[in-house]
């Protein structure tokens, strides 16, 4: 009993504790050292002193002082923190990269995207700082099948997420392709299940060899350069293997070794081989030799950061959508079907939550993009202009082969791309439903490029003094909100905005009150868009020629357009003017047989011919005046085609255009654009879940 109190309070760990905060004062480097530490010994005392009138609040103390003592010694003495990562290497981080203060994850499976679209988005290595709790993302590659013939391709070499402040990402590089001879999986049919995909692969949580990373890895290239020991400790020897459960998931990420300046050195190399062998570095890489190997004046500038951006963008477009493939995938659709249907269900019926999480989360963390550049291959522009602008005009009028050949001209060869500067991102997500989610999106700087292969010629056609855009999202879009979806119109709804289009006729509001009516009628609701270009802008000369040949194809083609239709019309007409003749020389034919069988009088007979030589006449008359209309309306077409071909002159359509915009060089302001998109409830309805909601 004489030691019951001394061993209670060494028990509860305060001594300890105190006795730790005494040692890292005298190191030199304690935790909280803006307190005074008689303060922080007085306090725990105390409250060693109130918890132990009661059991309860006696082990609540311990449970926290023990704790706490642990993160004191991780933070104060280096020892702690080496005997920590030893130990975690040993049992829970076997397979991962844990140096010093950061944990690594490399060769990462990709994620499958086999959902409405196909598409692979792959990670090659993550890094997180636990002292700083930030998460570093290296060589991010995404590749989506939009359609049978288009593939959009992103490519970044970082992000940076400090956890709750913000997420920094590094340049971006977007490249769509279209055509068979741009995509990477055009082989793979879309919306639909491929034939190379067993059935057997759905049990598994990891699967290889999926129809989409066999197309991926048929496009890629090996990089030139890597060395052969570093994809041995990649992969650390061993083929990966497929895995049935979330558990071993990662069991095929690289194996560092315990010791601790090997594993720096290793990780690294893997970060540098990451970087150096990254699409965009490679191709930085070309485009700086080809600079320095060109004895002639080059058109690049390796000064300047907007031209090199957009000379990458272009120098990408022809390469792999995902340059770095791995060997195993993840399914979208093993996730959905890995999640609990219980636990589910369950957060189904509170939707407040999840606003409630991500209220604070998108608050928290804005997205700040260094720069975002796309770019589109002009020979994919040339072939859909081909196929649904000029069409069989071609065949047809001079005039228009003309101008599609200046037309494919400036885009056949050439790349073109869209830069916007330093873009900023910002993400309102509501508690209370009453609102909407809003997107803001502000841009510095926006730049359009015509690109040359290897940067032969680089030109800046356009140039805008920077752009933003809002987003509005109705919230029930969100999933589990379909409890608030707008209830489906009664006959009474449609009445009531009857009545306001009869109260409002006259006014502008009968034009909005008429919209609303029919989108009713449809089931339909809007997302509104609104974006800004911010004045003033520079345009290339080139550019202006080429919309004044495009602006006189369109004239031209609309002008052939209209007078085919007036044929097709006049040809119908003539048509039906003939079976109706061929009808009357029936009738009359008729008329003769029965006069004849009657045995009508010589008087009867003459006038019946007469008649019928009269009608005769008048058809041939009327057929001569219909050939000569006819003719007369393909001369006046050919003169109405050569009178708008010399009022379309390229000179004075690329004089208007300047004069246009050479005003528009000079004006402040802004030029914007707002549209509502229509968003069916239909498919919202039918996956609506007809549980309660606990928490709306």
């Amino acid at each position: 009993m004489v030691f019951a109190w001394p061993t209670g309070w060494i028990v509860s760990g305060a001594p300890i504790l105190i006795y730790a905060l005494l040692v890292g004062k005298a190191k030199g480097y304690r935790v909280l050292p803006f307190v005074p530490l008689w303060s922080i010994f007085a306090t725990v005392n105390l409250a060693y002193a109130i918890c132990a009138t009661s059991w309860l609040l006696y082990w609540v103390f311990a449970a926290v002082c023990w704790p706490a003592l642990v993160l004191a010694c991780l933070f104060q003495f280096d020892f702690a923190g080496r005997l920590l990562r030893r130990s975690i290497r040993k049992t829970f981080l076997r397979e991962l990269h844990f140096i010093r203060d950061q944990v690594a994850f490399f060769d990462l499976p990709a994620l499958e995207i086999d959902t409405d679209v196909k598409g692979l988005f792959v990670i090659r290595g993550v890094t997180l700082s636990l002292s700083t709790l930030t998460l570093v993302v290296h060589g991010v590659e995404v590749g989506v099948k939009l359609s049978d013939d288009i593939e959009l391709a992103i490519q970044t070499d970082k992000v940076v997420v400090p956890l709750f402040r913000e997420i920094q990402v590094d340049d971006i590089y977007a490249n769509v392709k279209g055509g068979e001879w741009e995509v990477t999986f055009g082989d793979i049919p879309f919306g639909k299940r491929s034939p190379h995909d067993s059935d057997d692969d759905d049990d598994g949580f990891i699967v290889r060899n999926t129809a989409i990373l066999l197309a991926a890895s048929k496009r890629s290239k090996p990089a030139s350069g890597r060395p052969d020991d570093m994809a041995t400790d990649l992969t650390s020897g061993a083929a990966p293997a497929n895995v049935g459960d979330a558990k071993t998931a990662f069991s095929s990420v690289t194996q560092i070794s315990p010791n601790e300046e090997e594993a720096n050195i290793k990780y690294q190399a893997i970060i540098r081989d990451i970087n150096e062998t990254s699409a965009i570095a490679v191709a930085r890489k070309r485009l700086m030799e080809a600079e320095h190997d060109d004895q002639e004046e080059h058109s690049l500038d390796l000064d300047c950061v907007e031209d090199v951006r957009a000379a990458i963008c272009a120098e990408i477009h022809s390469d792999p959508s995902i340059p770095h493939p791995p060997r195993q995938s993840i399914r979208v659709s093993a996730l959905a079907k890995t999640s609990y249907p219980g636990v589910k269900k369950f957060l189904h019926r509170l939707p407040f939550l999840y606003r409630l999480m991500l209220f604070p989360i998108c608050y928290f963390h804005p997205v700040q993009f260094k720069s975002i550049t796309a770019a589109g291959s002009g020979k994919w522009f040339v072939h859909l202009m081909r196929k649904h602008f000029f069409k069989h005009y071609t065949g047809q009028d001079a005039e228009i082969r003309r101008l599609e050949a200046r037309i494919t001209a400036w885009c056949t060869d050439a790349n073109f791309a869209v830069e916007f500067g330093p873009f900023k991102g910002f993400v309102s997500f509501p508690i209370n439903t009453k609102h909407d989610i809003e997107c803001n999106v502000k841009i510095a700087d926006v730049m359009a490029y015509r690109a040359l292969p290897d940067a032969a010629e680089l030109k800046q056609v356009v140039r805008l003094g920077g752009a933003d855009a809002v987003v509005s999202i109705p919230m029930f879009m969100f999933p589990h909100h379909e409890h608030i979806i707008p209830p489906i119109p009664s006959e009474f709804d449609i009445m009531e905005k009857e009545t306001e289009i009869l109260e409002a006729e006259g006014t502008p509001q009968e034009t909005q009150a008429k919209t609303k009516l029919e989108q009713l009628k449809k089931d339909e609701a809007n997302m509104h868009i609104s974006a800004h270009a911010h004045l003033p802008a520079r345009f290339n000369q080139d550019l202006l020629n080429f919309i004044a040949a495009l602006v006189k194809a369109t004239k031209v083609i609309e002008t052939d357009k209209t007078f085919e239709e007036e044929k097709a019309l006049r040809e119908i007409r003539r048509v039906g003017s003939i079976a109706s003749n061929d009808s009357e020389k029936s009738d009359n034919l008729e008329s003769d047989v029965s006069s004849l069988a009657s045995a009508t009088t010589p008087t009867q007979s003459d006038i019946v011919a007469a008649e019928t030589g009269f009608k005769g006449f008048m058809r041939k008359m009327d057929t001569g005046f219909r050939d000569a209309t006819s003719k007369t309306r393909d001369g006046m077409r050919k003169a109405g085609v050569n009178t708008v071909s010399a009022m379309a002159n390229d000179r004075w359509i690329a004089s208007l255009v300047g004069k246009t915009l050479k005003k528009v060089e000079k004006m402040q302001g802004e030029l914007g654009y707002s549209t509502d998109v229509p968003l069916p409830l239909s498919r919202l309805r039918q996956k609506a879940e007809t549980e309660s909601k606990l928490l709306p």
